[in-house]
């Protein structure tokens, strides 16, 4: 019996350094791709970072269906984190996109079915999460970013006043990136 725990012992060292090592860079500090680095921005408990942000996408695709804009798509990544110990509640119908007025700011419901991303997410205290946000914006918006918003619950347990929050959200500014020769 000892032996069959050895090699176990030996891969578990070797694999907790190999994590460790490829998440030495990783936080809210740079993008994905390694460039400029992304600042967070908090509302309410939420603290959001929007991490890559494309526009002029000619369709979304899904595993069930996939349509075209009525304008184009923009496509933005964002991490959203609760860094509260209780739960707190994300909306991504609440995440405009800046430099577009009206319903045309808000995320697509159609796109947002295709790519399969929740209306709300109920956050666990110290919670972190990615999520996509699809935009169908008229083809000569000026997109700047996204207007975050959070929640709106009390400060703390004990407490019925609300946090508070920016009540047009928290821009993030951001220049769109042009699509690749394909659409996402």
């Amino acid at each position: 019996m000892p032996t069959a725990r050895r090699p176990l012992r030996l891969l578990a060292l070797p694999l907790t350094a190999l994590l460790l090592a490829a998440t030495a860079g990783c936080g809210d500090d740079g993008d994905a791709s390694g460039g400029t680095a992304q600042k967070s921005h908090k509302d309410g408990h939420l603290t959001f970072t929007l991490l890559s942000l494309q526009c002029g996408i000619t369709g979304v695709t899904g595993s069930h269906a996939d349509a075209p804009p009525a304008g184009q798509f923009c496509a933005a990544r964002l991490r959203v984190a609760n860094n509260d110990p209780n739960y707190h509640t994300y909306e991504s119908a609440r995440q405009r996109v800046a430099g577009v007025t009206g319903d045309r700011s808000r995320p697509d419901s159609f796109a947002m079915a295709v790519r399969r991303q929740s209306e709300k997410v109920r956050l666990g205290g110290h919670t972190l999460m990615e999520v996509e946000l699809w935009y169908d914006v008229p083809k000569g918006a000026k997109v700047t970013g996204l207007k975050v918003s959070g929640d709106n619950d009390p400060t703390s347990f004990t407490s019925t006043k609300p946090i508070g929050r920016a009540p047009n959200g928290v821009f993030v500014p951001m220049t769109p990136a042009s699509p690749g020769p394909t659409s996402t």
